[in-house]
């Protein structure tokens, strides 16, 4: 049998897509699923042993939101720790309907353009404006590490809302007290992540 030139060559530029096909493009993640060192995420079964405000943040109220089950809750928070922010801040109090840490998550998963972290705790406001409870901030960023600091030009940024603390000095974060003076840890305040991917989809 005899074959010309051009035949030969799309011969081979079959053989070739079809190598480079979807058998070329799973080798790269091949046998990644069994591999402990990769795939070290909790099974979607687990996702109710970590999720807080199940039944309240829900895919009924949030239907991007990423959870396994109608039922949702977060699972990216950390209890008695103030992930605090700078760049925006938005305070809200009991009089705003603020009565626990789920109202808080669910005020920042209600504004995806400007809030990524929340957190409920006592300010200190005083009684006429929080009624001596915890109430809920909202920020656009978490607050930096140790041993960063951003100084902000302020000419040339947009949607900052209050950057009152500019320089932007890095620090551990800190707890979330009882008490004004920060001798007392607050074991129920909580703070978390809320975040919005480029498909719309919701995480907290």
């Amino acid at each position: 049998m005899h074959f010309s030139t051009a035949t030969a060559l799309s011969i081979l530029a079959i053989a070739s897509s079809v190598l480079a096909g979807p058998l070329g493009q799973n080798r790269r993640d091949s046998g990644d699923d069994s591999n402990s060192q990769l795939n070290i995420f909790p099974k979607d079964d687990k996702y109710n042993d970590y999720a807080i405000c199940k039944g309240e943040v829900t895919k009924g109220k949030f239907p991007q939101l990423q959870a396994p089950s109608n039922d949702g809750g977060c699972v990216r928070y950390f209890r008695g720790i103030d992930i605090t922010g700078v760049v925006t801040m938005v305070n809200l109090y009991h009089k705003d309907g603020i009565n626990s840490a789920c109202d808080c998550a669910i005020a920042c998963l209600d504004r995806p353009e400007t809030c990524t972290n929340w957190v409920f705790k006592h300010t200190f406001a005083g009684a006429a404006i929080d009624d001596n409870k915890r109430s809920c901030t909202l920020y656009s960023s978490p607050n930096l590490p140790k041993g960063v600091t951003l100084d902000y030009n302020l000419d040339q940024s947009v949607g900052f809302g209050v950057v009152g603390m500019n320089a932007q000095q890095g620090c551990d974060a800190p707890l979330t007290f009882l008490d004004v003076n920060a001798t007392m840890p607050d074991t129920y305040g909580v703070s978390g992540f809320a975040v919005r991917d480029v498909n719309q989809r919701q995480y907290c």
